[in-house]
């Protein structure tokens, strides 16, 4: 029997699947040129292979070198991309605060590189779909019993998403297909009965589902149940149109990062959108020149009739019986068109390299050139971030933010971090640091700066040292270091640093000359 709640959440999907088609028509065409692996927003059949009419494959790895960019940029598994600290500076100097700060932030990296590196796995993926489709889906299940957490990238086709009044997406519907095998392994005997038949005779057999993660309506945050969290989750079985199972979860489980909304689309752009147009143009051109050199290599031959060809060999070392006349004159010739394959090879390059612009070549090569200063290397990281801040404080704020909020609370949730010393569970106010080579090239602007002064003033300064009273020594330092990606574990506390200077200064102050005591019956 159907449930009236089920069916809502289908017809609330199907109105979502109408909203998004005027995008899949696009993705349709994008998956064709530039990653026909990662298609599957209509049925394929088998007899037709993705990217059968792909003839250059230059938008495709420019897509995978951005993602692959990105990947190793931001969310690198062989290097800290993330710390966590308080949102007071005073209190990361605290010894008890700085320990167990620096002790979650290790348990957390454990959590991201736990199952096999599963995380770094799939947020290649999400990268991938970013810059091709311009919206990525990625989900973090709740902890398990053993306090392990559970991470994937959704596949675009299977999403249906919305905004809410902030635009920012808090609702999902992911329609999935699942064996009856599968399903019966997740809910056993929750499953409607034809389900558990279907598990028991034909376990293969494919059912679809629907999963809908939204705000819930009747959230109380004092129950112990699932109204007392604030999003609900339900899943539908959609032919019997009735629910599954329900629960919830206390903070939004999917990241929905954008790479653009400039359209104002609920969905994102991509820099795939921007070079479809010289994608679908190089490979119209590549097939051209495909043929052209073709007919360059093995060219028609000309013949007085249809009888005069009958017999012609035409295979290398091919005897052609009657092709002279008595006079010698060839009776059959190649046809030549005329055409300049260099000319077209030449027109496609251009194309090429258009494509690779779009897709931000040139500013992931930063390969170091020798004999550079540090102040010409900093200048040349803020020139190049400055293009890509927009499209990576984006991804920041809708897939790195509440990923690492999300982990945090569930891993805290699960009992994995040691108990909180008092000076921090009092204030409560932490914040991510981003470590990762992009971020730290991000705040290359301050480190620029702070160079570009102290060579401005170094002339003036010969003259008169006293110019440098103007700045806080330790303060410059310590923008350098921050700038160059020194850890922070080598820098040492203020505290630590006025604690030697004075030790210093106590060292080297001249020592008194003790005087003899005198007399006991004085002087």
């Amino acid at each position: 029997m159907s449930d009236q709640n089920a069916l809502e959440i289908i017809r609330r999907q199907e109105r979502l699947a109408a909203d998004r088609a005027p995008f899949e028509r696009e993705w349709r065409e994008i998956a064709e040129y530039v990653a026909p692996l990662r298609a599957g927003f209509e049925p394929r059949a088998d007899s037709d292979p993705a990217g059968r009419q792909r003839f250059d494959g230059t938008a495709g790895m420019a897509a995978e070198n951005l993602a692959a960019g990105l990947w190793g940029a931001i969310t690198n598994s062989a290097t800290a991309w993330f710390a966590l600290r308080h949102a007071e500076e005073e209190l990361n100097e605290d010894a008890q605060a700085k320990a167990w700060l620096e002790r979650a932030t290790g348990i957390m990296r454990e959590a991201f590189a736990a199952g096999g590196m599963r995380f770094y796995g799939r947020a290649v993926d999400l990268y991938a779909d970013l810059v091709t489709f311009g919206t990525g889906v990625f989900y973090v299940d709740d902890a398990d019993a053993d306090g392990r957490l559970f991470f994937t990238c959704r596949h675009l086709s299977e999403c249906f998403v919305a905004e809410d009044e902030r635009e920012g997406i808090d609702t999902v519907h992911r329609r999935f297909d699942w064996t009856a095998r599968q399903a019966a392994r997740r809910w056993g005997a929750a499953l409607p009965p034809r389900l558990i038949r279907a598990a028991e005779k034909e376990p293969e057999r494919r059912f679809p589902f629907l999963h809908a993660v939204m705000p819930r309506e009747d959230y109380a945050p004092r129950r112990r149940d699932a109204k007392g969290l604030s999003f609900a989750s339900v899943y539908v079985d959609v032919e019997g149109g009735t629910v599954i199972a329900e629960g919830g979860y206390a903070e939004f489980p999917y990241q929905v990062p954008r790479w653009s909304t400039r359209a104002r689309r609920v969905y994102g752009d991509s820099p795939a959108m921007l070079a479809l147009a010289d994608a679908r143009m190089l490979n119209a051109m590549s097939k051209t020149t495909l043929v052209a050199a073709q007919k360059a290599a093995d060219p028609p031959l000309l013949v007085p009739d249809e009888a005069a060809l009958r017999g012609v060999r035409v295979s290398p070392g091919g005897i052609i019986y009657g092709g002279v006349d008595a006079d010698g004159r060839a009776l059959y010739q190649p046809l030549a068109s005329g055409g300049s394959i260099g000319l077209g090879l030449e027109l496609e390059d251009r194309r090429r390299q258009a494509i690779r612009d779009a897709f931000y070549a040139s500013l992931l090569l930063m390969v170091p050139e020798p004999g550079r200063t540090a102040t010409e290397v900093l200048a040349r990281q803020e020139e190049k971030m400055t293009l890509l801040a927009p499209h990576l404080g984006r991804v920041q704020s809708e897939f790195l933010d509440p990923l690492i909020d999300r982990v945090f609370r569930a891993l805290a949730r699960a009992g994995a971090f040691p108990p909180m010393p008092r000076v921090l569970a009092q204030s409560g106010r932490l914040k991510v640091d981003y470590v990762s080579p992009l971020a730290r090239a991000q705040r290359a602007g301050e480190g620029n700066a702070v160079t570009r002064t102290l060579e401005a003033l170094a002339p003036l300064a010969a003259a008169d040292p006293g110019v440098f009273d103007n700045f806080d020594a330790d303060q410059l330092a310590r923008t350098l270091a921050e700038a160059f990606g020194l850890p922070t574990r080598a820098l040492r506390p203020m505290k630590a640093v006025e604690a030697l200077r004075a030790e210093k200064a106590a060292a080297a102050m001249p020592q008194m000359p003790e005087l003899p005591l005198p007399p006991p019956g004085g002087f």
